[in-house]
């Protein structure tokens, strides 16, 4: 089993929520969720933050500034069902000089059923660039910590 640490597990440590609505086309003859739905779904959400992040400008913006996503892992620690809707929290975990990294976990009915990481790097038209004070701001607010 894998060690997460317990404060991952607690939906009210996550600043941003985006609900989810689990759908036939994603389960498995079990009726459960599979885990490519589950990587989608992850997406879903670190989508809707990154926008907020930008400050709801599309991803990519005018002048080639966009957020670029360098990796994703998911830890599946029990089965989601359908029917139902599943909750997905979002907070940031670390920020660098031209990157950050969002801590998220998956919940249904109360209960942690994954967490994801995902490092995301701020780019403009040359590349990997500083974050903007203003993105770097918006990040900051949403920190989470074991503390």
């Amino acid at each position: 089993m894998v060690h997460v640490e317990p404060f991952r597990l607690d939906p009210d440590r996550y600043p941003l929520k985006v609900r989810i609505l689990a759908r036939y086309a994603d389960v498995d003859p079990l009726l459960h969720i599979n885990n490519v739905a589950v990587a989608q779904y992850y997406e879903e959400a670190r989508v809707s933050a990154t926008m907020m992040v930008m400050g709801g400008k599309s991803i990519p913006a005018a002048g080639h500034e966009r957020i670029l996503i360098a990796h994703q892992s998911i830890d599946y620690l029990r089965e989601g069902t359908y029917p139902g809707s599943l909750d997905v929290g979002v907070g940031v975990m670390r920020i660098g000089r031209t990157s950050y990294r969002y801590g998220m976990a998956m919940f249904q009915d109360g209960a942690c059923t994954s967490v994801s990481e995902a490092v995301l790097v701020y780019a403009d038209a040359h590349g990997p660039a500083r974050l903007p004070e203003t993105y770097r701001q918006r990040l900051e607010a949403w920190l989470i910590t074991a503390g």
